[in-house]
């Protein structure tokens, strides 16, 4: 009987081992997904802001009318392509700008992330070319 009893007793400890170890690593695993998941949003918004200025200085070193645009999910710019992460809402817009490299628009690019209940928001200013930007 004394076999069996420390049999049991060893089968319940194993699986309580078991249950917390699932535990933390379940939890680990979530906050690693989060903080993934943070960097990209991150690190797109970095590639939205340099693919406008690299944009509006192409126009101004090559003295061409160039486009930066987004429809569908996709960032254009000349011949690139950049795809939106599925976590991030970007409104369509079609900014162009002239050969020295100013637009005419004072348009709003608005970037959302929903997960972090975050909003970007790009007021275009009209002739500079630049723009000012807001976090809520």
């Amino acid at each position: 009987m004394k076999k069996q009893t420390v049999r049991a007793f060893t089968l319940i400890e194993a699986l309580l081992v078991l249950m917390i170890t699932s535990f933390i690593l379940l939890y680990f695993s979530s906050e690693l997904t989060k903080t993934v998941k943070f960097v990209q949003n991150q690190l797109f918004i970095l590639t939205f802001e340099n693919a406008y200025k690299d944009t509006q200085a192409d126009a101004g070193l090559l003295g061409i009318r160039t486009s930066f645009s987004s429809k569908n999910k996709i960032l254009m710019r000349r011949s690139q392509k950049i795809d939106v992460p599925n976590e991030i809402l970007i409104d369509d817009f079609n900014i162009i700008f002239n050969e020295k490299g100013e637009n005419s628009s004072l348009s709003k690019i608005k970037i959302r992330i929903p997960s972090e209940n975050k909003t970007i928001t790009y007021q275009l200013e009209m002739g500079s070319g630049k723009y000012k930007k807001t976090i809520s």
